[in-house]
């Protein structure tokens, strides 16, 4: 159940909404927070002009602005800029509008009769405002609210509350678009807006029987009701009036010290929802957990199985091989020799293969000489250039890959000339140098570059064969068909 007081000039009332709709409230103290609604004559607005202040400084600017324009209420409050123009007038709005209530012991009577939490207090000027600034509606606006003894006018410029007037004692549609019309030749008057032949439009929000004829001739007109209202109006906007004060739209003008038990019921409520979800989150994790060790007890217990299985087997294999008469220590010792020594090594024909492939490119370079070996551990490749060891390092119970040591010579043209004999060279360890894995620890370009620059362009000598001298993995798959490499 919901508490709305309502506060008139004639009256302060209580009302409370339920499942049947809005009544007056009787009997005991409210049992929950009230929202409070005022329809005062001196509800207000006014507009700020802002200078280019950004952050702590254009709040405490606007803030004294605002106590400066309505210095004796509390009830006061800035409304949010609409964003307009370019960057810098999004980021810092040089005007910005608020509204204030001048009639604070009024308002403090009514609520000293309420005993509930308070909510927050809306003034009806703003709810008339929103309703005007929705979507689709004209820029420039009058929205009024008939009422028993009084007529609540709103002005929107640009969407923006300009003018609220508390006018009495009008009930007659002649009476009502009077008033309209009085208060839109003021603002040309006073040139709050401008004078236009564009016809003005109004939104009548209860019975607007009668008023269109006598809008006409001044060039003022009607305009239906907007969502979501605009299939079915309500039949006392009032009630309306009083749903969107529930919702607790923007333009709340009570100060936080009036507000503290609301808010502090509202932190409550967040606080235990979050709780909640905490301890559902780690009711889910502490079931998530102990799915994971159920299955690994269950896993533990497969491996055991398995383990069992394993060493029943292993049993049997020993029984066998002690009839032939063989130990089943040098069994083991071969199965491993066969599995590191041979299988596991690189095989032999695919780096002859990968090194024409790769010797190919070069028309006039022919292999004279190729050594391939298997180095064992803790010796060096290349006599120990490049310091690459041998040595298998354990990692995780298995040795890492040991290193095949690639030696080759290569016959160049006899006829080709020092410079050319020094490209060819450095082309082809350039190409040897691209395969991943492949480690070029003996190169003769390398070589040529630190001996001594010859004038001329004499033909190289042909007795020193140029001699080149690989690293490679000797665990490492087949190499690809573009070098030595992996």
């Amino acid at each position: 159940m919901k508490y709305l007081l309502h506060v008139t000039p004639a009256d302060s009332r209580l009302w409370q909404m339920d499942r049947e709709g809005w009544h007056v409230h009787a009997g005991e103290a409210p049992s929950g927070p009230v929202w409070v609604l005022t329809d005062l004559p001196e509800e207000g607005f006014t507009e700020i002009q802002v200078p280019r202040l950004f952050g702590r400084d254009r709040q405490s600017f606007l803030a004294r602005q605002l106590a400066s324009r309505f210095p004796d209420t509390p009830y006061r409050s800035l409304l949010p800029a609409r964003p307009s123009g370019g960057l810098m007038e999004r980021l810092a709005p040089p005007r910005q509008s608020a509204l204030g209530l001048d009639a604070a012991n009024r308002l403090d009577a009514a609520l000293a009769g309420c005993s509930g939490p308070l909510a927050g207090v809306w003034l009806t000027s703003m709810l008339l405002a929103t309703v005007g600034a929705k979507p689709g509606m004209p820029r420039e606006l009058f929205v009024a609210l008939p009422g028993p003894g009084a007529m609540r006018l709103v002005v929107l410029k640009d969407r923006v509350p300009v003018l609220t007037r508390l006018i009495p004692n009008v009930a007659e549609p002649r009476a009502l678009a009077s008033e309209i019309v009085r208060t839109v030749r003021h603002l040309e008057n006073t040139r709050v807006l401008e004078r236009s032949t564009k016809p003005r439009a109004v939104l009548v929000l209860g019975d607007s029987t009668g008023m269109e004829e006598w809008l006409a001739p001044d060039n003022v007109y009607l305009l239906d009701a907007p969502r979501p209202w605009s299939k079915v109006a309500p039949q006392d906007w009032q009630f309306s009036l009083f749903d969107l004060v529930i919702a607790s739209p923007v333009g709340q003008v009570a100060p936080l010290s009036q507000r503290t038990e609301f808010v502090a019921s509202g932190i409550s409520r967040l606080a235990y929802g979050a709780a909640a979800a905490c301890l559902a989150l780690a009711v889910w994790l502490g079931v998530d957990n102990m799915r994971e060790v159920l299955a690994a007890h269950s896993s533990q217990q497969q491996i055991q199985s398995r383990v069992q299985g394993l060493q029943v087997k292993i049993g049997e294999v020993d029984g066998v091989l002690a009839k032939f008469g063989v130990p089943a220590e040098l069994v083991r010792a071969a199965a491993a020799l066969d599995q590191n020594e041979i299988l596991a090594v690189r095989p032999f024909a695919d780096d002859v293969r990968q090194l024409g492939a790769v010797v190919s490119q070069f028309n006039t370079v022919r292999l004279h000489q190729y050594a391939w070996r298997l180095l064992s551990p803790g010796q060096k490749a290349c006599a120990g250039e490049g310091l690459v060891p041998a040595v298998p390092v354990e990692a995780n119970g298995s040795p890492e890959m040991r290193i095949v040591e690639v030696t080759f010579e290569a016959a160049l043209p006899d006829e080709q000339r020092e410079r050319a004999r020094a490209q060819l060279v450095a082309s082809l360890s350039a190409q040897l140098g691209k395969s991943n894995g492949v480690r070029l620890l003996i190169d003769p370009a390398q070589m040529q570059q630190s001996a001594a620059l010859k004038g001329g362009d004499a033909t190289a000598p042909t007795n020193v064969p140029p001699i080149w001298c690989l690293a490679l993995p000797a665990q490492s798959p087949s190499l690809p068909q573009t070098g030595v490499t992996q």
